[in-house]
């Protein structure tokens, strides 16, 4: 979509006597922006986190929006009157196919392939909801639609780019600790119930939800306020847990600075000793964490390994995950007046070590006595202009985001690794030419697994 040039136009004096040319940004006010300059979007599941992503492209026209959940949604629907309302997205692309130029898919995790890929395959301009898909086979579809369709793409990892994040990986591209074996990397998360079994009891589905379309390409299961709202990032079958949900919030950091690519082995282990900072809503407040042995759920906590080999000139490196309230060991350089952060990122080089905030900033060089007279290096990454607007812009101008699907694919894959192996709290072998984990079969079931009747890509 390309913005059209300004046309002036003419307007006369009260007395016609003189002409005079006014430029349109004049005439609109400073903040104009012209209707073949605007995008005009759709957004899949707008009662949760969609509206937020909404909010950011506020300058642009909302033409569609789509929610399975009615009530929930009602807000934003009363927001955007001129909107058209939907429940099937797929309805929504039947229509409104030739109308839109992009979509926002802010769905949960068990249906963002599904409606990513029906927005490439179409042309369109996509922005989504990390981790980009539930499925590591998903992740590569998504990735290979979108190299086809070469249309502006984002997956909402809002601060990629940002100073903080760009400041740990330049220090990290100058060598100024060393070559890094270790990389930790905590949260205090999840914020939602964990450790649950099935509940037993059906309770009636509320009005204005529409729950087979909800379930979508997931097993049939009976309606429960246990999986919705905001609970169902829990369930295996609609989730990936809090790995899943915020891996790629750190990895976009350092991921390109140390090379990562794809690991050799991931393992984890579950624990409902932590609970982190999870909170209850009045929708889930008697929807209380139950025992470990919960196969269907993530566990309170989770601490994850993943190993990655040698990358040229670049040694194995060993990436630690710790959520639920777990962190890892105090750095013993770290002088005792000065706090752990409750989620952040430390880098193990052979020169020293790094701490920072888990997206980067708020930067500590360690030991402290070593680096006092450290001077940080140029800043040489691109920073983004804002989240949101470098979507918005790329859709009009063709420049690539920050973390485009190119980008966010192979970290969700990382991630999604990382989900399967708190799943299965084993070691996971992972073959990534052939997306195979050889060494567990049922692990190995979960890279592709089937979808309910009626549903396929």
């Amino acid at each position: 979509m390309k913005p059209t040039p300004d046309l002036p136009r003419r307007a006369a004096t009260a007395a016609g006597l003189a002409a005079m040319i006014v430029p349109r940004h004049v005439l609109g006010g400073a903040a104009y922006q012209a209707p073949s300059d605007t995008l005009r979007i759709a957004a899949v599941g707008i009662g949760g986190m969609g509206r937020r992503y909404m909010e950011g492209c506020a300058s642009e026209n909302f033409v569609a929006l789509c929610d399975v959940d009615h009530a929930f949604a009602a807000p934003v629907f009363r927001k955007y009157p001129n909107a058209r309302p939907y429940r099937d997205f797929r309805e929504m692309f039947d229509k409104e196919e030739k109308n839109i130029d992009a979509v926002i898919v802010a769905t949960p995790d068990h249906t963002h392939a599904m409606i990513t890929l029906r927005a490439l395959r179409a042309g369109k301009h996509v922005y989504s909801a990390k981790p980009l898909t539930h499925t590591i086979h998903e992740a590569r579809l998504v990735a290979a639609e979108a190299r086809r369709a070469k249309t502006a793409t984002q997956m909402s990892v809002q601060s990629c780019a940002t100073e903080g994040a760009c400041a740990v990986a330049e220090i990290l591209l100058a060598g100024a600790i060393g070559p890094v074996r270790e990389v930790h990397v905590w949260v205090n998360h999840p914020l939602y119930p964990a450790s649950l079994t099935r509940p037993l009891d059906r309770p009636p589905i509320p009005k204005g939800l529409d729950w087979d379309l909800w379930l979508g390409p997931a097993p049939q299961r009976p309606f429960h306020h246990a999986y919705h709202p905001w609970i169902w990032r829990s369930w295996w079958d609609f989730g990936s847990g809090t790995v899943g949900d915020m891996t790629c919030h750190a990895l976009h950091v350092f991921y390109k600075a140390l090379q990562l690519e794809a690991p050799a082995m991931v393992h984890a282990s579950r624990s409902n000793v932590y609970t982190g900072a999870m909170r209850m809503t009045p929708e889930n407040k008697e929807i209380l964490p139950s025992r470990l042995d919960t196969p269907e759920t993530e566990s309170h906590s989770s601490a994850i390994v993943w190993d990655f080999p040698e990358r040229g000139t670049f040694p194995a490196l060993r990436l630690h995950w710790y959520d639920g309230g777990i962190m890892p060991p105090r750095p013993v350089e770290l002088s005792p007046r000065l706090p752990m952060p409750n989620s952040g990122l430390l880098f193990v080089g052979d020169k020293g070590k790094m701490m920072s905030g888990y997206s980067g900033g708020n930067i500590r060089l360690l030991p402290e006595s070593r680096f006092k007279d450290f001077q940080a290096p140029p800043r040489t990454l691109p920073r983004t202009p804002g989240h949101y607007k470098e979507w918005v812009d790329a859709c009009k101008t063709g420049k690539p985001t920050s973390c485009n699907f190119a980008f966010g694919a192979p970290m969700t894959e990382i991630a999604l690794l990382g989900a399967l192996a708190a799943r299965s709290s084993s070691l996971l072998e992972w073959d990534a030419v052939n997306a195979r984990i050889p060494n567990d079969a049922r692990a190995n079931g979960w890279i592709n697994p089937p979808y309910r009747a009626g549903w396929s890509l």
